[in-house]
């Protein structure tokens, strides 16, 4: 393709010929610029949908929080826009969905305040009934996110709305199922949650799109693994571990890779390190920080587990000098490194507990570390 000229089918054929993540990201993120540039408002929008929709599920999420309100804008001014020959689904329907993930994952960013969380969750909620949709699926992301936020009084009052609202006709089974397990096991009703799960082992709820049929499985193994490892289930852990590590899904949260390494800490240790090795500089990159805290709780418990499994003071792992621990001799004490990650999750979670207004996360990491056997 000429790069002097505008061709938007071009540019669409040339970023999807990439892997999905950051340069794939990247270059849709270039291709909405050359849109801008020449004021074609149908590719204009067309690529911040894709944008949005790749950081969603392969890329950095934080960057949909400043791409999403100009696709919003957009849509708004052209309420008529014509859709271009890539778009097979309404453009309301499909800024819906994304408006959807920006409400329920803005809790993952304690950078965002809590008033601008209740927003976007009222705010969705707002377009959505208005496009003739039920009140459930709003409900549904509102008792996720105070769930996630620790707001126990919130996250009951706005089950008990989902529960008592007419099912959606955009509901999955499958997604709404793992969402009331992750309640459950938080509200601890260990039986109504395991009762669900086996639904989802037998295939009786599963996610209504063939294509992803699997979602539903690997949803509920990556809630159980979490769920295993704050209580020091590290057998039960281990089994959804395995599971997770070798499916065949590209999306990035079905490979918990802290959580898999940390799962694996008594099962399999060799195979631990070898993922800590290679995983350790992303986590220290990682701009999100639900999953940056995630990780350093993984690696500060799986540091614990293997000093113990040891018996030694000492490990060799050869970082580079971007490690903040980081010596020429590549050896280091067990407990120290254990204390670099016990403190950085420590910190976040002190971060998310002040915009939350609750002590649910510092809770976690306590519970979690002091599980390990």
């Amino acid at each position: 393709m000429d790069g002097s000229v505008y061709n938007p089918e071009g540019l669409v054929y040339s970023y999807r010929k990439l892997a999905h993540g950051k340069a794939r990201a990247d270059a849709i993120h270039y291709a909405a610029e050359q849109a801008d540039l020449n004021n074609d408002i149908p590719y204009m929008v067309f690529f911040r949908e894709e944008f949005c929709l790749e950081s969603i599920w392969y890329a950095d999420e934080i960057n949909i929080y400043t791409v999403f309100p100009e696709l919003l804008s957009l849509t708004d001014k052209y309420p008529d826009i014509e859709r271009t020959p890539f778009q097979y689904n309404s453009i309301t329907e499909e800024v819906l969905y994304i408006y959807g993930a920006v409400a329920v994952d803005s809790g993952n960013f304690y950078q965002i305040p809590l008033k601008d969380c209740i927003n976007f969750l009222n705010g969705f909620k707002e377009r959505w009934t208005a496009a003739g949709h039920s009140a459930c699926q709003p409900y549904y992301y509102m008792f996720l996110f105070y769930i996630d936020a620790g707001d126990g009084i919130n996250a009951a009052k706005c089950f008990k709305a989902y529960k008592s609202c007419p099912v959606g006709d955009r509901e999955c089974k499958g997604c709404s199922a793992n969402a009331e397990i992750e309640y459950y096991l938080q509200s601890g009703e260990k039986e109504k949650a395991d009762s669900l799960a086996l639904k989802i082992e037998n295939g009786i709820l599963r996610c209504k799109d063939s294509f992803n049929s699997s979602f539903s499985m690997l949803r509920m193994k990556r809630i159980y693994l979490k769920y295993y490892i704050c209580h020091g289930d590290y057998e039960n852990a281990a089994k959804c571990a395995y599971i997770l590590e070798h499916n065949n899904s590209q999306e990035k949260d079905f490979h918990p890779w802290a959580f898999i390494m940390c799962a694996y800490v008594y099962s399999k240790p060799g195979r631990a390190m070898c993922i800590y090795k290679k995983h350790w500089q992303e986590w220290e990159e990682e701009r999100n920080p639900i999953e940056k805290f995630f990780a350093y709780k993984c690696a500060a418990c799986f540091f614990k587990g293997l000093g113990k499994l040891k018996g030694t003071d000492t490990v060799k792992i050869c970082f580079s000098g971007s490690f903040p621990l980081y010596n020429k001799d590549n050896v280091y004490k067990v407990s120290g490194i254990t204390e670099y990650y016990y403190k950085g999750a420590e910190e976040i979670a002190a971060k998310f507990d002040k915009r939350n207004g609750t002590h649910k996360f510092i809770k976690e990491l306590e519970m979690t570390f002091a599980n390990v056997l």
